[in-house]
Order: C-alpha cells, then structure tokens, then sequence
C-alpha cells in the first residue's frame, strides 16, 4: 500500500466441522487442522464465520523461532514469486507500508542496515528479530510496542525489524486501534504465549481493521501481539518448501502471471524465513 492509501479474510474452502469462539459481533471460527511443512514451521487455514455463515477465511502460519530464522529484504519492488525464487526461502511475506518510491514509510532493518525513517510517530509496533550474539536474554522474534519501547537504530539488538502500524493488540490484550468502516485484504504478524510467530492472511475483503484486532482477541490462537502489516493488493504471503507450495489470497493465485507483470502488486519489503543451520 503507497503513502496515498496509508491512511488506511481466508480461505474459506474447507470446512473443519468445529467452531470456535472468537472475538464479539457474532464471529467465530473453524477449528485449525495444523500441517506440518516444515521443522517448527505447521500451516492452517479455517472459515471465519458470522451468525454461522461463512464470512472469510484465514490462512495462518505458525512460525517457531527457535527452528526458523527471519531475514528482511528490501530493494527494488518485485513480485513476491520473484522475490522467493532469489532468496529460495520456504515463506516470504509482505512488509510494511512503502511512499510511490518504493521507501519504507516507518524504519526497515535488514541484516543490520537501517533503511527508511526513524521517527515516524504513525508507527506503533515494530516486528524484530535476529538478535546480535544471539544472546539468550532477548527472543529471537517478538513485537515491540513502540508506545514504550524507544527504538535507536545504532542501539537495537535486533539484526532485523520492521516497524509498522497499527498495533492491532498489545501485550495487555488491549485493543489499540480504532473502529472505521474501511475494510481490505489483511497480512498480521503477531506472537503467542509460546514465542511462537504466526503470519496471518485474508483471502476477502471482510475484516476492518479494529474488526481484526478483536477477532484475533477472542480467537483460540492464543494471541500475546499483534501487529497490522500493509494490506490491499500487498497483502501477500508466498509458501514454497519440497512438498508444498502455496500462495495466499488464493483467488489472485490464477493470475499469478498477472501479479508477475503488474506492479500493482509489486513488493519493495519482505520477510523471509529460513530454516535455522544454529
């Protein structure tokens, strides 16, 4: 999404035969059948359902950092197939907010390298990860609440971040976002209370994104943070391994040519994940 829309889901083909609880208005969701794809690395995808009808689907990736290493890119946009066949890793998600020059709105850190600004006030949380040593005193992925936490770029532990907005939840459970009728394509990333790191994406247009923020609240992921990531057209997660593969939103997957030529969906940020060799 460019700086002109800043201001600002799911695959819905399988039924589980359970639902869930999740958030108020009404919503609940099928139970997650996880597949394994990879060492600490399952993959989901249940119905959002309102009042018993299908509204949305989600495709979900629960990502264990202990097993799997995060690398941001950034660079010029491209498609994010074309992004994953260069780096070769096994999930390649979208980044953050971009100006019409392809430039980070908040702060992007890859392998170290701080790119874009570092006092953007819109930004509200912060996606790390890597950090240098390794030291056993910091997760190796989290969410920072930049609300209390001050990010120096020369000072950060983390080898990797991007900054983002909103925070759709914080570590208190407190929603942090407003309500608006503006509904779109999501990409969340957000953290459990297992340390893991899980990616959600929407296939439809239903969430708003406070709507999001109290799904996520209610549902049976166990959500500790959440942080929005950009939507529309960028939102987009690519999943490639041996035995595997898959695109999400799927309804744009038969126009993956298209996605290819058009820059409409073009990304400028991502993050990669990559089976840890440590």
């Amino acid at each position: 999404m460019t700086a002109r829309v800043f201001a600002l889901v799911v695959i819905g083909w399988l039924w589980l035969g359970a639902v869930l609880p999740a958030g108020a208005a009404g919503l609940t969701h099928t139970l997650p059948q996880w597949q394994t794809i990879g060492r600490g690395l399952v993959f989901a995808q249940v119905e959002v359902l309102k009042d018993g009808e299908v509204v949305d689907g989600l495709t979900v990736v629960k990502i264990d950092p202990a097993s799997n290493a995060f690398r941001v890119f950034h660079g010029a946009p491209q498609a994010i197939t074309v992004w994953q066949e260069a780096l070769q890793a096994p999930i390649v998600f979208n980044g953050s907010y971009y100006k019409s020059d392809g430039q980070p709105c908040g702060l992007v850190i890859a392998d170290g390298k701080p790119i874009g600004p570092t006092g953007n006030r819109q930004m509200r949380g912060m996606f790390v990860a890597e950090p240098k040593g390794m030291s056993p005193d910091l997760p190796r992925a989290t969410i920072l609440d930049l609300l209390t936490t001050r990010v120096d770029p020369k000072k950060l532990p983390w080898t990797q971040g991007v900054q983002s907005f909103p925070l759709l939840l914080d570590y208190k459970g407190k929603i942090r976002v407003r309500n608006s009728e503006k509904r779109s394509h999501r990409t969340v990333i957000a953290t459990d209370r297992n340390g893991n790191i899980l990616v959600f994406s929407t296939t439809g247009r239903f969430f708003t994104l406070f709507g999001m923020a109290e799904f996520l609240k209610g549902s049976k992921f166990d959500i500790d943070s959440a942080l929005n990531l950009d939507g529309g057209t960028e939102s987009q997660v690519f999943i490639k391994t041996k035995d595997f593969e898959f695109y999400s939103p799927p309804s744009w997957e038969n126009s993956i040519g298209n996605i290819i030529d058009q820059q409409q969906y073009w990304l400028p940020t991502v993050v990669g994940v990559f089976p840890r060799q440590d």
